[in-house]
Order: structure tokens, then C-alpha cells, then sequence
């Protein structure tokens, strides 16, 4: 059975994707099922479809909190406590109905999310070639018309 073609991109940008953009990928999952369940949660006929998007963000932050735990570096230990605690939070919004915790994790969320980007962002900068310096020689040289390039269109 195939995929459709939006699937197979998805497919291959995780597979292709660094360890900081997966993570950010992981988060924004996160965040989207945990908005989607916040956009149902007021709404009595739709507690049933918040409870299971809900479960799907929380299921992410365990994996987040699973690799996190994985890690030997003291901010591997730090990400691990983070999402133990928002796992946690998630649980008790659920259990308890609370939209103050949902709205707050969703907040913690949010942060991550956005911590994550600029992750990425530096890393990606970092790895970007640096255009190469010009050279003594080719300062000497003036461009004549007609040679190079021209700025003119």
C-alpha cells in the first residue's frame, strides 16, 4: 500500500533531518496536538477527541523525556526533568479537566518550540560554507567592460 506524496516528503525530511531538527519536529507535534485538543476542550461532545488528541502530545513529550533520559550530559538531564514535569502537568490537565495546566504546558510548549528553532538555526548557520575571501591578485586587476560581470541589466 503506498503513502500519499505528502507522507513520502514527510518521510524524507525526517529521515534526512538532523538530531536538533528531529527533536524540533518532536516538539512541534507536541504542540499542535496539544493546541488541536485545547481548540475541543471547552466543548462537552468533543471531550472524547480532546482526551485523544491530548494523549497523542503527551505520547511525544514521553519520547522526548525517553531520549532526553538517554543522554550522559548534564542539559540531557535537565531536558529529561522539563519533560517529566510537563508530562506530569499534561497527565493532571487531562485527569482533572484543568485548562489552566493545558494552557501552561501549552505555554512550556511554546518555549521549547521556540528554544529548539534557534538550536537549529545557529547549527545550520555554523555549517553554512563561508564565501571565500578575495584574493591579493584578484584586487590588482580592475574589470574591464565586457569582462566578469556586469551589475547592469
Amino acid at each position: 500500500m503506498s503513502r500519499p506524496s505528502g507522507f513520502q516528503y514527510l518521510d524524507g525530511k525526517v529521515l534526512t533531518a538532523s538530531q536538533p531538527r528531529l527533536h524540533l519536529m518532536l516538539l512541534e507535534g507536541a504542540l499542535r496536538f496539544g493546541r488541536q485538543a485545547r481548540a475541543l476542550w471547552d466543548d462537552p461532545q468533543e471531550e472524547t477527541e480532546a482526551n485523544a488528541l491530548l494523549a497523542r502530545a503527551m505520547d511525544i513529550v514521553e519520547e522526548l523525556c525517553l531520549g532526553a533520559a538517554a543522554g550522559k550530559h548534564v542539559t540531557s538531564k535537565q531536558l529529561e526533568e522539563q519533560y517529566a514535569f510537563l508530562f506530569r502537568e499534561l497527565s493532571a490537565a487531562r485527569i482533572h479537566r484543568d485548562s489552566g495546566k493545558l494552557d501552561a504546558s501549552l505555554r512550556i510548549l511554546e518555549f521549547q518550540r521556540e528554544t529548539w528553532k534557534l538550536v537549529c538555526e545557529k547549527l545550520e548557520a555554523d555549517e553554512t560554507p563561508t564565501p571565500r575571501p578575495l584574493m591579493p591578485h584578484m584586487l590588482q586587476k580592475p574589470l574591464i567592460a565586457g569582462e566578469g560581470f556586469s551589475l547592469e541589466a
